[in-house]
């Protein structure tokens, strides 16, 4: 079951041009690309005439032609031309169109009731656009539930264990605060004079810091990281210190896949090219080793979804984004009301 009345991530808005690219989002099947004045589309990718994937076609002009057989579809979804058809094409010819709306270099998409797409709701993930931030990230497949990644990066206890030789350390004794407000989660982790992370190091770090980290969850799969570490004091120099954001945004595919949009983001030597990449590269490694374990993890859940599973204090951050995606969720039911609290 997935929450359809809010914006997901559809792709980075460098994906999209004039080829059509198909995407399964929230186990439909879509296909975007770009009309001639540079406007985005998404629509059904699935020819009403015999079901064959409108990606395998070509974009004409601002139409989408089907690859399989030439009907050709507006932007609107609405079949315009069949060829060898002498009158027009019959009037249930046409695929569902989809709202979109282009943000922070990304491609948003309302899976639900067109008439409730409020452009206003797009999630603020202004970092990956901003022209005082460098960003840099990508689009990662991942064969598990979009809620095991949420669960992930709200609860950062695993850092220490999967990011060992990457963006980990001994934080276990850190300390977490909660807020849950209006459409966000937010936890507050504080660790103080710990053992510096292999990717500080790799910027000249001493051996230990103070690192803070405040993490948002707002619905219905987004995350974002505000990373602020200081290097604790070093004799003969100023300490070294680091403010960055990670986007995470978290598009479900089916309920056992998921595209996995993220970014790097730095409000610091924005024009160094040299140091972008390199948060690109580390930064890749440490979502590819998450990549791993949650992969095997929902191959676990699958051998036995109703495992008993057992909670402790560090989990309450993903336990109250889940419990608020649980109320949305019941809330889009037919003849429930029921609001996040």
């Amino acid at each position: 079951m997935f929450l359809k009345n809010h914006w997901y991530v559809a792709a980075e808005a460098d994906e999209i041009g004039a080829a059509p690219l198909g995407r399964i989002i929230l186990d439909e099947p879509v296909v975007l690309y770009r009309k001639s004045d540079g406007s985005a589309v998404a629509l059904e990718d699935r020819c009403c005439h015999r079901r064959a994937p409108l990606h395998k076609g070509t974009v004409v002009g601002d139409a989408l032609q089907c690859g399989y057989h030439g009907f050709t579809f507006d932007a609107a979804g609405t079949c315009v031309a069949v060829p060898g058809l002498a009158g027009p094409p019959p009037r249930e010819a046409r695929v569902r169109s989809y709202p979109v709306c282009e943000r922070h270099r990304y491609l948003f998409i309302w899976m639900g009731d067109p008439a409730l797409a409020d452009p206003a709701m797009v999630p603020d993930l202004h970092t990956h656009g901003d022209p005082g931030w460098a960003a840099t990230g990508e689009r990662m497949p991942v064969a598990a539930n979009y809620q095991l990644i949420v669960d992930n990066l709200v609860d950062l206890q695993h850092v220490a264990f999967v990011h060992r030789g990457t963006i980990g350390t001994d934080d276990s004794d850190a300390t977490l605060s909660l807020d849950r407000g209006d459409g966000f989660v937010r936890l507050t982790r504080c660790a103080v004079d710990v053992p510096t992370t292999p990717i500080y190091r790799k910027q000249g770090f001493g051996e230990r810091c103070s690192q803070t980290k405040i993490i948002t969850f707002t619905p219905p799969g987004n995350v974002t990281i505000e990373i602020t570490t200081n290097e604790m004091q070093i004799a003969g120099r100023e300490p070294l210190s680091s403010h960055i954001l990670i986007v995470n945004a978290m598009t479900p595919e089916t309920a056992r896949s998921s595209h996995y949009f993220w970014a790097s983001t730095r409000d610091f030597d924005i024009d160094n090219q040299q140091m972008t990449a390199f948060f690109h590269r580390e930064t890749l490694r440490a979502f590819n080793e998450d990549k791993d374990i949650l992969e095997a993890q929902q191959k676990c859940i699958d051998l036995d979804p109703e495992a008993p599973i057992v909670h402790v204090p560090a989990d309450i951050g993903s336990i109250q984004a889940r419990r608020m995606m649980t109320q949305l969720i019941e809330g889009e039911k037919p003849g429930h009301g029921i609001a996040a609290e």
